[in-house]
């Protein structure tokens, strides 16, 4: 679950770097959206812990609360978005000789298909995926493509 440790780390460290650059840090939630793939990775951290590990049930909690927050805006792994990621990881595999990480072009095939940035710290892993990727860590948050004005808002179609 070093995943949800490291998720709040780049929110906190983002939200202190944008104050430093004096960049608004409060963005209209109603424009993040989340993929089911995260969800299934605590899923898959939660099943590794012990029936009797201290830390299932905290984890459990926080993967409940997070599906709770973006309710609504949960991506799901649709037709077009595993089509798009064959096609992905296909031609990444052809240019560099490696197949790519699948978790990683999954969640890039879903953020093209639906039309939005990607916002990830694992931009090698990304780098030749074809999405539009936010490395809060590195990128400019002047330059954060989100606002709350004048962004179309898009369906969420899962085929």
């Amino acid at each position: 679950m070093a995943a949800r440790h490291q998720r709040d780390r780049i929110l906190d460290g983002a939200e202190r770097r944008a104050k430093r650059q004096g960049v608004g840090s409060s963005v209209d939630e109603t424009c993040l959206f989340l993929s089911v793939l995260t969800l299934a990775e605590y899923d898959k951290g939660i099943a590794n812990l012990a029936d009797d590990d201290p830390r299932r049930r905290r984890y459990i909690a926080m993967r409940d609360a997070l599906e709770a927050g973006f309710d609504g805006r949960i991506l799901p792994l649709g037709d077009r978005a595993v089509r798009r990621w064959g096609e992905i990881s296909g031609r990444v595999r052809r240019e560099t000789g490696h197949p790519p990480p699948v978790i990683d072009m999954l969640l890039a095939a879903t953020a093209m298909e639906a039309g939005l940035y990607l916002v990830s710290r694992n931009g090698k892993a990304l780098r030749h995926s074809g999405a539009v990727v936010f490395d809060p860590w590195t990128d400019d948050m002047g330059a954060f493509p989100l606002s709350p004005l004048g962004r179309r808002r898009r369906a969420i179609d899962p085929d």
